[in-house]
């Protein structure tokens, strides 16, 4: 069995007099893509900043792998508009730490991998929706991550964007990277996960493998 990255023991969460999360119990390892699903106001995107240590739980534990390179893209998209393709990624190159041909070197193979090589030069705001978040999943892969949460990460997109971020998203757990996808779409769930948890009412209703 592939090592624990990160685990959740017993955890509550209440917003004012409302539980979003009660006593969810949960591990994502290394090498797995866990598909979370639940209807609006199930408790899906509280997780996922439980998972990525934004929020802090009323009751129970929160436990990741010493050191651990976790990169977590919310729903919202996180690029500046008015900058090229390029240069949001280097920009966030730069933030950790990478300069040079070692900088220019990855965010060159950021845009091919996420085929955006020939939009490069544009400003994001003539992207369309699915380059947009192509290039927010690229932001996110600066540095490889060992364990990567994705919220909503194909909302808006088109069918070729979702195949780029999902075989994406594929090709890193199986170089052992643990993922962790938030979709509303079916295929994205079942094409793609290799393990299924149901979030309803706050509590944690179904571990699965897809069919």
């Amino acid at each position: 069995m592939n090592e624990t990255v990160l685990s959740l023991n017993n955890v509550t969460v209440d917003y004012g007099k409302e539980r979003i999360l009660d006593g969810v119990s949960l591990e994502v390892r290394a090498g797995e893509i866990l598909g979370v699903r639940g209807r609006n106001g199930a408790g899906k995107t509280t997780l996922m900043e439980i998972m990525a240590g934004i929020l802090k739980p009323r009751t129970g534990t929160r436990s990741v792998e010493p050191g651990l390179a976790l990169c977590y893209v919310p729903q919202e998209i996180s690029l500046y508009t008015s900058l090229t393709g390029r240069q949001n990624l280097e920009f966030w190159a730069e933030s950790y730490g990478l300069h040079g041909k070692r900088e220019k070197a990855r965010v060159d193979y950021l845009l091919q991998l996420m085929g955006l090589t020939e939009k490069a030069k544009k400003r994001v705001e003539t992207y369309s929706g699915g380059m947009k978040r192509r290039l927010n999943m690229a932001a996110a892969l600066v540095v490889t991550p060992q364990l990567l949460l994705l919220d909503e990460p194909t909302v808006g997109a088109d069918a070729a964007s979702v195949e780029v971020m999902l075989s994406t998203v594929k090709r890193l757990a199986e170089r052992g990277a643990a993922v962790v996808l938030i979709s509303h779409i079916t295929d994205d769930i079942e094409g793609y996960c290799t393990r299924v948890i149901e979030l309803s009412e706050g509590k944690l209703k179904c571990v699965s493998s897809p069919v």
